[in-house]
């Protein structure tokens, strides 16, 4: 089987699996990225929301609101950049790409040797 990337030809390559996100250090972080933008974002949001809404609806009812709803806004767009940057690269892989995929370590091009591709394609699956 020839592992050889057809991007730069070089032979330093890995297969997918081994790079994925599957080690227990990994899915801890995963857990802790998850915990902290649905539960901790929200919760806070929601407290500095009433915070700064009391504090300056003592000068004026509407703007006090405002101070709501923007710190509410705020949290809403914070959760979804934290969710964002927490994504993990291999996300949008395709099934067939995580299972048979390697990926070249020199220039992190992801093929599938045409061993793995099924029946009828010829030429070698990129993404």
């Amino acid at each position: 089987m020839d592992l050889t990337c057809p991007k730069c030809k070089s032979e330093d390559t890995q297969k997918l699996t081994m790079g994925l996100d599957n080690t227990l250090f990994g899915k801890i972080m995963r857990f802790g990225a998850v915990y902290v933008y649905n539960i901790w974002i929200p919760v806070a949001s929601v407290f500095f929301g009433i915070a700064f809404g009391i504090v300056f609806g003592l000068f004026n009812g509407y703007l006090g609101f405002f101070a709501f709803a923007g710190t509410l806004v705020a949290g809403f767009f914070a959760r979804k950049w934290v969710k964002a940057k927490t994504r993990s690269k291999f996300a949008d892989l395709s099934d067939n790409m995580k299972q048979n995929g390697f990926q070249c370590k020199r220039c992190e091009h992801r093929f599938i040797p045409v061993e793995h591709l099924p029946a009828g394609r010829a030429q070698v699956a990129s993404a």
